[in-house]
């Protein structure tokens, strides 16, 4: 292998291309420092009789205490060349302790550490990256004292002034100083050993996570490039990809936060790169993608802010991926995070069911949710289906949630009816036939909940179930309406305004007296008091054929309100089994019950 060529030489061909003055200096002959004798036995140190030179100007400028800005980068160069050229020679043995004797690593953090914050005018930094670079090959040289020097590197970089206040030596010189600080993140780890390289990496990504969120834009933008960059190289470097498992989950999903928040219209960082970060993350799930709750929760707090074609478009790819690997999660997560109505989840469920594939699974999920539930209907689905386009992609859940109806829980009711409203307002009549089919045996027994709201709801349920289905079998829908027409008429005294005038302009109902019965026992005194003059009407016809069994078992059923708290309702039931009981004298009259038999065409 040949000899790497010294780092003088290199600068000498940057100043042939015209390279900045501060670069020059240390090839400047009047310039090179004088070195001091090596005041020890270097005996020890294998490579000290191929390198010379470089070890006495090291321990030189170790030991003096006034540095020149020439010396610290000669310094620095010869600390590459020594690292460098000792390879050469087989293992370096003995380099270890040399680096930690003479303290190396301290003082480039010393050198980083009095770089001035406000300018970048010389080659110091972008030559100490090159050397903590270099040393990180040498075995223990850094143990111990990485997590300072990347302080001290991330410092002094990251809170240099924006590169447009800089002139164009320093915009030079800060370019190639980012470009040796991300060589230098990958070399770190390359040359930690495996017991610590997890630390390292935790190290790096929060160290550069924190600077992020630095009031300053500048800052936020280097931070998260040398974030991007290293992520990349985990993947994309043959070496450096088997370090990438020992990333902690956290870390990961801090680093994917960070990818989103660049891509808000407020973010400066460069939304095609912010976009090309997402599609890393895509590219690469099953590392990335470790914590869903946390990333869906970004996304609904951010995606408001997120305009852009390009990045909207890459966030609804990355949610159609989440949604496609693992439905059930996204479902539940995104249920659980967004508030009833909210807009932002209406777009999330938008662009999560906007192809076939994930849209069948989360749908099959919803389905095993909603058969599993035990508390509560989720709103997100209520909001969801006020969307005419979603309400006609969710319909396939309608089935499942009909069962819901026989649910203990009131609140779960209240919102299963409240969805049926609102979806089956957004489908054809073909559309709702099945589901309104599966309805019919499940709304009558709601109209006399304990609930005022769920006697509301079924009974505008039923009303738009009627009109849905009316012109296809008027024979069916004929019977069933009978059967409801009774409950809706002792509806017409309800405590609850909404439910009695859901009944106004109704047809009267039809003698079913086995269905009045139960209401002789309502808690509401004016649905006894309905039920009884109902009764009482009813049952008349039944003297006529003389069917004294049943009239007996009416007057059985009355025979308690005698007794009932209120005394307007104990002295109507008296009155009516005494009419009841009573032979009929004079000729029917029969306009009440084809009154109530009628059905309005």
């Amino acid at each position: 292998m040949a000899e790497r060529p010294p780092i003088q030489s290199r600068l000498a061909w940057q100043e042939e291309v015209g390279a900045p003055q501060e670069l020059r200096s240390p090839l400047d002959p009047k310039q090179v420092d004088v070195v001091q004798p090596l005041q020890i036995d270097a005996g020890w140190l294998p490579v000290y009789q191929f390198e010379r030179r470089r070890v006495d100007s090291i321990v030189s400028f170790v030991s003096s205490p006034e540095k020149e800005e020439s010396q610290k980068i000669s310094f620095l160069q010869n600390i590459c060349d020594l690292c460098y050229n000792s390879k050469r020679h087989g293992p370096p043995q003995g380099l270890d302790l040399f680096c930690q004797r003479y303290g190396l690593a301290e003082n480039i953090k010393v050198l980083l550490e009095e770089e001035p914050r406000n300018k970048l005018r010389t080659a110091v930094r972008w030559n100490a990256m090159l050397a903590i670079a270099e040393l990180s090959a040498v075995e223990r040289a850094l143990e111990g004292k990485e997590a300072s020097l990347l302080q001290a590197c991330f410092s002094s970089v990251f809170l240099l002034p924006p590169e447009e206040k800089m002139q164009d030596m320093g915009r030079y010189l800060f370019l190639k100083t980012m470009e040796a600080m991300d060589n230098m993140l990958q070399a770190l780890v390359l040359g930690s050993s495996a017991s610590r390289v997890s630390e390292l990496l935790q190290n790096i990504f929060q160290m550069l996570l924190t600077f992020t969120t630095s009031e300053r834009e500048c800052v936020q933008e280097r931070a998260v490039g040398r974030i991007e960059k290293m992520s990349s190289a985990l993947f994309r470097h043959p070496t450096l990809a088997s370090c990438a498992r020992y990333l902690r989950t956290s870390e990961r999903t801090d680093i994917v936060l960070v990818f989103i928040e660049a891509m808000r219209d407020t973010s400066i960082f460069d939304k095609k790169r912010a976009t090309d970060l997402l599609d890393m993350v895509m590219e690469f799930p099953d590392f990335w993608l470790a914590d869903l709750p946390k990333i869906m929760r970004c996304i609904h707090k951010n995606l408001d802010s997120i305009n852009t074609a390009p990045a909207r478009q890459s966030v609804a790819s990355l949610l159609l991926l989440m949604a496609d690997r693992r439905p059930g999660k996204v479902l539940t997560t995104l249920l659980r995070i967004a508030p009833p109505r909210d807009r932002t989840a209406l777009d999330m469920w938008d662009m999560m069911i906007s192809t076939p594939r994930p849209l069948k699974k989360i749908l099959k999920n919803l389905r095993k949710r909603l058969l599993v539930i035990d508390s509560m209907f989720p709103e997100g689905v209520i909001s969801g289906s006020e969307s005419p386009d979603m309400a006609r992609k969710i319909q396939s859940l309608l089935p499942q949630v009909v069962g819901l109806l026989d649910h203990s829980n009131t609140d779960v009711k209240r919102r299963v009816l409240t969805f049926f409203c609102s979806v089956m307002g957004h489908l054809k009549r073909e559309e709702a036939r099945p589901t309104v089919e599966q309805l019919e045996e499940k709304l009558l027994p709601l109209f006399d909940d304990e609930s005022s709201q769920l006697r509301e709801l079924s009974i505008c349920l039923f009303r738009e179930r009627v009109q849905s289905v009316m012109v296809h079998d008027k024979k069916r829908i004929k019977s069933y309406v009978h059967r409801a027409l009774l409950p809706l008429f002792f509806r017409l005294s309800d405590q609850s305004n909404n439910v009695a005038k859901l009944e106004q302009n109704r047809s009267r109902a039809q003698e079913l007296l086995s269905q009045s019965l139960p209401y002789l026992r309502d808690a509401q005194a004016s649905l006894r008091e309905a039920a009884v003059r109902f009764i009482g009407l009813a049952a008349r016809p039944l003297r006529d054929r003389r069917e004294e069994e049943k009239l007996a078992e009416i007057c059985s059923a009355l025979r308690p309100l005698e007794t009932d708290s209120k005394s307007f309702i104990r002295s109507l039931a008296a009155q009516t089994i005494v009419i009841l009981s009573s032979p009929r004298e004079q000729p029917r009259s029969r306009w009440a019950l084809q009154a109530l038999c009628c059905w309005r065409r």
